[in-house]
């Protein structure tokens, strides 16, 4: 009789799964590998999910306050006017900013001469002659900036334009751009320097001793917040108007405020010339959320065969 050969081992699923179960480690004597950038990138996408879905619960929020109070909807301006102070009052935070402001001014004014901007010091000289005109275009530099932007943003909420948010985003980032650069790099006035005549002093004499020589507009020369607030009024009010002559009509703000500026010796040409790209950027900043979620949104197009 001969001997019994031993059965072979019967491989069952749960042996199977418990072989495949077993830590990395034990498979083929092999150490396990980390993949801890895998760990990182998951890490990564909870929190951006979590953080997602936390300022969509608090938009709702905000959207149903807003729904129960209408009048809330005119907070959204207090986000620029806390910008507004910061440019405001940038230059009490910055040490030098008074010996570094008439230096760089030196510097621009002979940059803006090298790029014909003589004819504004004509502009200047003839203001300072005729303190009738001089007079209305220096409280047109005090008071127009703030009183027609503020109109325009209180109109869009009224109205309920959709453009508002770009809007808004847009006004908030030109002024931190302005923030920006004036703490790097402050400028003063032509009106500081010698040569020129300060028409806003002599027409308002209280607003140049009280508010101006405790303002950043001392040091904020460059770039020129007075033009770039009024190309955005130009462009915010063309969402409002659909007719096509007062769409062009709007645009005769901007270049009236460009000849103000001048004359009155509150900025120099490069300043003005400066002013559409602070505010290009500033509406690239405010697009680029919608941007990104739209990029997300897009579908992958599959791998065609082969």
């Amino acid at each position: 009789m001969g001997t019994p050969t031993p059965a072979a081992p019967v491989s069952t699923p749960q042996a199977h799964h418990s072989a495949t179960a077993l830590p990395p480690e034990t498979r083929a004597g092999r150490p396990a590998v980390r993949r801890p950038i895998g760990s990182l990138r998951s890490a990564a996408a909870a929190w951006y999910a979590a953080l997602r879905s936390a300022a969509a619960a608090d938009h709702a929020a905000l959207r149903s306050a807003v729904a129960r109070h209408p009048w809330a909807r005119y907070l959204q301006i207090a986000p620029v006017a806390l910008v507004l102070w910061g440019t405001d009052d940038v230059d009490r935070f910055r040490t030098g900013a008074a010996l570094a402001g008439i230096r760089n001014a030196v510097a621009v004014n002979a940059i803006s001469r090298e790029l014909g901007g003589g004819f504004a010091v004509t502009m200047n000289n003839w203001l300072a002659v005729h303190p009738l005109v001089g007079s209305s275009a220096a409280w047109y530099y005090i008071v127009l900036q703030g009183a027609i932007t503020g109109i325009i943003g209180v109109v869009l909420i009224w109205r309920r334009v959709p453009s508002f948010g770009l809007h808004r985003n847009a006004l908030i980032a030109c002024n931190v751009i302005g923030l920006v650069a004036f703490w790097l790099y402050p400028v003063a006035p032509p009106r500081m320097l010698a040569g020129y005549h300060d028409i806003a002093a002599r027409a308002a004499p209280v607003f140049s001793s009280i508010l101006e020589g405790k303002a950043a507009d001392d040091f904020a020369a460059t770039p020129s917040l007075h033009v770039v607030w009024a190309i955005w009024v130009a462009i915010a009010a063309c969402a409002m108007i659909r007719r096509p002559a007062l769409r062009a009509a709007v645009w005769l703000y901007p270049a009236a405020t460009i000849v103000d500026v001048l004359a009155t010796a509150n900025h120099y040409l490069l300043d003005v010339i400066t002013a559409p790209g602070v505010l290009l950027l500033a509406y690239a900043i405010a697009l680029s959320p919608a941007l990104a979620r739209r990029a997300r949104q897009r579908p992958v197009a599959a791998p065609g065969p082969g």
